[in-house]
């Protein structure tokens, strides 16, 4: 298989073309992290991790109301930049609605308010940057950008493996 990757300008593209916090959040996230859609619309407040270590634990749950869903069973931790968390903080003082949610991705403009964002505004929002930049966006190619920069800047494959949550060295092998 030979899976396309965006350029870091593409990437600065589609974050620029971002018109929300929360919108632009989710494209860092996908990028600095190499998170599935599924365990980005997952996260839970308590999942970002900030007290003297900058992470983000992947939990997979079966009660997910908006069907989000961690492709392994197994949890995992993916470690982040400090830039993460300043644009994590921001979309949280700045946007994040005044509701009781848990949940990190959330409705904030339309459909039902504070409820989990689903896969089906996810495919919206990508779409429409995909328009507005004339770059063909979707989630998992931010994952695939992702692991292409840590290949290329001489990660062990072993720890892309790791990172990715792929079950086994050879699927990161064969994949990239």
């Amino acid at each position: 298989f030979f899976f396309f990757f965006l350029s870091a300008q593409e990437v600065q593209t589609v974050l620029n073309a971002c018109r929300h916090l929360r919108d632009r959040f989710l494209i860092y996230l996908l990028y600095e992290t190499g998170l599935r859609i599924g365990e980005a619309l997952g996260l839970r407040h308590e999942d970002i991790v900030s007290e003297g270590i900058n992470e983000i634990r992947v939990v997979p749950r079966e009660d997910n109301i908006n069907g989000a869903r961690v492709k392994s069973n197994r949890e995992r931790t993916v470690h982040v930049s400090s830039t993460f968390m300043s644009l994590y903080s921001r979309y949280l003082i700045e946007e994040y609605p005044p509701v009781d949610s848990d949940y990190v991705f959330v409705n904030i403009w339309q459909g039902k308010i504070g409820h989990p964002m689903t896969y089906s505004c996810v495919k919206s929002l990508f779409w429409s940057l995909s328009k507005k930049t004339g770059i063909r966006i979707y989630p998992h190619l931010l994952r695939h950008t992702h692991a292409t920069e840590l290949i290329r800047s001489g990660w062990d494959m072993a720890l892309v493996q790791k990172r990715l949550g792929h079950s086994s060295v050879q699927t990161t092998i064969d994949t990239y």
